[in-house]
């Protein structure tokens, strides 16, 4: 066996695998640490988070109430200042009212209930007729249509161009004026509007999810809630005004969306206070 003179014997040392050094790593203990703090920070974070969303969406809310506010006014503009009809059931209303109720499946998600009113040409959105923060439809929804968006969540005041016997007499049409009584006649014009006076007179309401039927919005001269506002944005309830101006109002004490006709007493506390404020927006003695 020849061996190469060139071949220079092997160093033991050098073919030794140097031994691997203990890496570093997390402890339980300090894993437990970090997932505390990550707890606490969300904890802390999540309620600023919650009422920056509330408060987007109620800030939309206050501009589409806006928007069909306005729409309202180019149309008293455009009929020698004559309202919209809001006439309960009607086609010939700011929408269509035979297939605008929440309570009717499925034309409850029909958008041509929108689209049919005489409000759409002046704001051609279907958008501006919902509530961002409306995730769900009344208690009485079938399962089959949950999750599906309503065609409007925004009614308008009653007062506000509702029938009267004289519009039953020559259209046809449904005499409201049971809801507030002799003593507070349906509006027909802007210029009727004084007491009280347009930038306090409420005009489109973000509604109760359990009240939501028709286009018209119903206010008891006493008690108890006829149809009731929304409480969705944080305790808070957005309205349009007849001077074309939008807000918010922030409950004392009204904090569910309660159903129709509901007392003052119905759902815990007394909404007396608030049911007040409402009235003083739609009538004054």
């Amino acid at each position: 066996m020849m061996v190469d003179a060139n071949m220079k014997p092997m160093n033991r040392q050098q073919t030794q695998v140097p031994a691997r050094q203990p890496q570093g790593g997390f402890t339980l203990i300090e894993l437990l640490v970090v997932i505390a703090i990550i707890a606490i920070l969300a904890g802390m974070l999540l309620p600023a988070l919650s009422r920056a969303k509330t408060k987007a969406q109620t800030i939309n809310c206050v501009s589409n109430t806006k928007q069909l506010s306005l729409a309202w006014t180019m149309y008293t503009g455009d009929f020698n200042d004559k309202m919209p009809p809001n006439w309960l059931g009607d086609t010939r209303a700011w929408i269509d009212g035979t297939i605008g109720s929440v309570h009717e499946w499925p034309y409850a998600t029909n958008i041509l209930a929108v689209t049919r009113g005489l409000l759409f040409p002046y704001n051609p959105n279907v958008g501006v007729y919902r509530c961002t923060a409306a995730k769900v439809g009344p208690a009485t929804i079938p399962t089959a249509f949950r999750g599906f968006p309503l065609s409007r969540y925004f009614s308008l005041e009653g007062r506000m161009g509702g029938g009267d016997a004289n519009d039953a007499r020559k259209y046809g049409a449904s005499d409201t004026t049971w809801v507030l009584g002799d003593k507070y006649p349906q509006y027909h014009k802007l210029v009727e509007v004084k007491n009280p006076p347009p930038a306090e007179a409420i005009t489109f309401v973000d509604e109760s999810i359990e009240t939501l039927d028709d286009g018209y919005f119903a206010v008891n001269a006493n008690d108890p809630w006829q149809n009731s506002p929304t409480v969705r944005h944080g305790q808070t309830g957005v309205f349009g005004f007849v001077d074309g101006h939008s807000e918010s109002w922030r409950w004392k004490v009204l904090k569910v969306d309660q159903v129709l006709d509901a007392s003052v007493t119905q759902y815990g506390g007394n909404t007396t206070v608030d049911l007040r404020r409402l009235q003083r927006a739609v009538f004054r003695p």
